[in-house]
C-alpha cells in the first residue's frame, strides 16, 4: 500500500515543517558553496531555497507559527553570538583605531534610511515595503526582524499579514543585489581610482610599524647619571599610562629579569617594551639606544605565551598579581581578540587573554600554573552563561521605551537587545562563577546556525509574496529601488572618504562591507591576503548592526 509523504507528515505539523526547514538548509548551503569566478552566495543561498519551497508548499502545508519561532530564535542566537565575539575588544578597537570609520559607517546607514523615506514621499512606496528594501538592500537580516516586530506591535495579527505581503518580499527582492552591490562598489573604486591593492597593503604595513599604540621594543643603555643606582620603579615614565615595561637588564653579572626593585647602574642595558612614542620619551630620559639586543644574548631567560583561564586570576590587574616581585616573571604584552597592548599594571585580565611572559623556565611554569594556561578550559563550552545572557538580552529587547513625539514605544527588539547584552557581558568577562567567554568555534557555530535558521524562515514566509511581486511591475520597481539603497550611500560616503579623508583602499573595502553588514568581505581576499579589510569591518560592524536595527524600527513607527 502506497503511503504519500504528506500522509505521513500531516500538514501544518511540526514534523513536516522541520523536514522542509532541513531540506532548505541542506540544499541552500550546497547551492551557496558553488563558486563562479571566485564568488559564491554562501549562507544566503538558504534564503533562495526557502523562497522556492515556500512558493511550492506555502501556507497549505507548513506551520506558520513554527516558522516564525525558527525565525525569531535564529535571529536571537545569531546576534548574541556576534556580540560575544566582538565585545571583548570592542571599546579597545574604538580607542585604538579612532571614531572616523564608525562615523563614516553611520553616515552610510543614515543615508540609506533617508533614501527609504524619500521613496515613501516621492514615489509613494509603502513604508513597510520601503523598510524591507532598506533591510534587504543592506543584507541586514536583524533589521528585517526589528521592522517586523515593530509592524506586529503596531497592527497585531494584521501587521504580520502586512509584513508577509510587502516587507518580506521587498527584503527578498532587494537582497541579491545587496550581496553583490558592495562588491560592485569595491570594483568601481578600484577601477576609476586606479588602485593597486598590493601597494595599499604595503602602505598599511609600513604605517603599522609606526602605530603609536602598538607595542615595540628598544634596547637602551643607561647614561643619565641622575638615575645611577635607582630602582626601576623610580624611573620617570616607567609603567605609567599605556606605559613602558622593562623586561630584561644586562649588568656586570649578566642578563637578568627586571623587577621593580632592581637597581640600575650606568652602562647597564635595558630591554624596554611599549608604544613607540613613550619608548622614545623613556630613551631620552634614560640614555641612548644600545646596539646590543638583549633578546639575542645567551641567558636562562626565555619568553612564553600564556593563556589566562584560571578563575582566580580573572578580574585582577597585572599590578595586583605582582608577578615580577613574587615570581620573577615580567608580562610585557597582552593580546585580546585581534588587538595587542603593552602590559600596563592597571590592565585587568579577562578569560581568554594571551600574555607574553618573560622569565626563567621554572618561574614561567609557576606563572602558567597561576594564570591557568589551559587550552581545554578555553575550549570548554559553557551553556549556563549563554542561557543567562539570552534571557537578559531578550528581556532588554522587549522593554518598551516611550519617547516624546512617537506614537508607539520603541523597543530594542530581539536583534539589538541580545547583541547589546552580549557585548556588555563579554566585555565584563565574569560575574561571580559565570564566565561570559565563548570559544571561537562555539561562537562561530552558534552565529552561523542562527543566521541560517533566520534566512530559511524568511524565505519560507516570503515565498508567495516574492514570486507574485516578481510577476508585477512593482517587483521590478523594488529591484531598482533596492539597488539604489545599496549603491548610492556606498558611492557617496566612499568617494568622500577616499578623496577627502585619504582612507586606504583596503580599509575602505572593510568599511563598505561592515557598514552594510555584508558577507562580501570575503571578496577582499581575492585581491590581497591582508587583514586590513577585516580590521575595518570588525571596527564598524557592531555599531552599524545596532544602528540599522534601531533605524528600521523607527522608520516603521515614525513614518507609518
Amino acid at each position: 500500500m502506497d503511503i504519500g509523504f504528506f500522509e505521513i507528515c500531516k500538514p501544518h505539523s511540526v514534523a513536516l515543517t522541520m523536514l522542509i526547514v532541513s531540506i532548505a538548509g541542506a540544499t541552500g548551503l550546497a547551492l551557496g558553496s558553488i563558486k563562479v569566478k571566485g564568488i559564491s552566495l554562501g549562507i544566503p543561498g538558504v534564503m533562495f531555497t526557502g523562497l522556492i519551497l515556500g512558493r511550492l508548499l506555502g501556507k497549505d502545508k507548513l506551520s506558520e507559527e513554527v516558522i516564525q519561532f525558527i525565525r525569531d530564535f535564529g535571529l536571537i542566537i545569531f546576534v548574541y553570538a556576534v556580540g560575544v565575539q566582538v565585545g571583548p575588544g570592542f571599546l579597545a578597537s574604538l580607542r585604538k583605531r579612532g571614531l572616523p570609520l564608525v562615523l563614516m559607517a553611520a553616515a552610510i546607514v543614515l543615508l540609506g534610511g533617508a533614501i527609504a523615506v524619500a521613496f515613501k514621499y516621492l514615489l509613494g512606496v509603502d513604508i513597510n515595503a520601503a523598510v524591507g528594501l532598506f533591510a534587504g538592500g543592506t543584507t541586514n537580516a536583524p533589521a528585517l526582524g526589528s521592522a517586523t516586530e515593530a509592524i506586529k506591535s503596531l497592527y497585531g495579527a494584521e501587521g504580520l499579514k502586512q509584513a508577509a505581503e510587502s516587507t518580506l518580499p521587498a527584503f527578498a527582492i532587494a537582497y541579491p543585489f545587496g550581496l553583490v552591490g558592495v562588491i560592485v562598489a569595491m570594483v568601481l573604486f578600484r577601477m576609476f581610482m586606479r588602485v593597486d591593492p598590493q601597494r595599499e597593503a604595503a602602505t598599511l604595513e609600513a604605517a603599522g610599524k609606526d602605530d603609536k599604540l602598538a607595542p615595540a621594543t628598544l634596547n637602551i643603555e643607561l647614561q643619565n647619571p641622575n638615575l645611577d643606582g635607582l630602582p626601576l620603579s623610580e624611573f620617570p615614565g616607567y609603567k605609567k599610562g599605556p606605559g613602558v615595561v622593562v623586561s630584561r637588564i644586562r649588568n656586570r653579572s649578566g642578563v637578568m629579569i627586571a623587577r621593580p626593585d632592581t637597581k640600575v647602574a650606568l652602562g647597564d642595558v635595558l630591554l624596554a617594551v611599549g608604544p613607540r612614542e613613550e619608548l622614545e620619551d623613556f630613551r631620552r630620559i634614560v640614555g641612548a639606544e644600545s646596539h646590543v639586543d638583549l633578546r639575542a644574548v645567551p641567558s636562562n631567560i626565555t619568553t612564553r605565551q600564556i593563556l589566562v583561564t584560571k578563575t582566580a586570576a580573572l578580574g585582577q590587574t597585572l599590578g595586583e598579581l605582582d608577578l615580577p616581585r613574587r615570581l620573577g616573571v615580567t608580562i610585557t604584552r597582552l593580546s585580546r581578540t585581534d588587538l595587542e597592548f603593552t602590559a600596563a599594571p592597571n590592565f585587568t585580565l579577562q578569560f581568554g587573554d594571551r600574555v607574553r611572559a618573560v622569565g626563567e623556565t621554572d618561574a614561567l611554569d609557576a606563572a602558567a600554573k597561576e594564570l591557568g594556561n589551559s587550552v581545554r578550559e578555553l575550549n570548554l563550552p559553557r551553556l549556563l552563561p549563554i542561557f543567562v545572557g539570552l534571557f537578559l538580552g531578550v528581556f532588554l529587547g522587549i522593554l518598551p521605551v516611550y519617547l516624546p513625539g512617537l506614537p508607539a514605544p520603541v523597543k530594542l527588539g530581539l536583534a539589538s537587545g541580545p547583541m547589546i547584552v552580549a557585548i556588555i557581558l563579554s566585555r565584563i568577562g565574569r560575574v561571580g562563577p559565570l564566565i561570559w567567554y565563548m570559544p571561537h568555534n562555539a561562537s562561530a557555530m552558534l552565529r552561523e546556525l542562527g543566521i541560517v535558521l533566520f534566512l530559511i524562515a524568511v524565505g519560507l514566509l516570503a515565498g508567495d509574496g516574492f514570486f507574485e511581486a516578481l510577476q508585477k511591475p512593482i517587483g521590478l520597481q523594488w529591484l531598482g529601488l533596492g539597488a539604489v539603497i545599496t549603491l548610492l550611500p556606498l558611492l557617496i560616503v566612499g568617494l568622500l572618504a577616499r578623496v577627502f579623508g585619504k582612507l586606504n583602499y583596503l580599509h575602505l573595502c572593510g568599511l563598505l562591507a561592515g557598514s552594510m553588514t555584508s558577507p562580501s568581505l570575503a571578496f577582499t581576499q581575492t585581491m590581497t591576503p591582508s587583514e586590513a579589510p577585516a580590521v575595518a569591518f570588525a571596527t564598524v560592524y557592531p555599531l552599524t548592526m545596532i544602528l540599522r536595527v534601531l533605524l528600521a524600527q523607527l522608520l516603521v513607527i515614525i513614518f507609518r
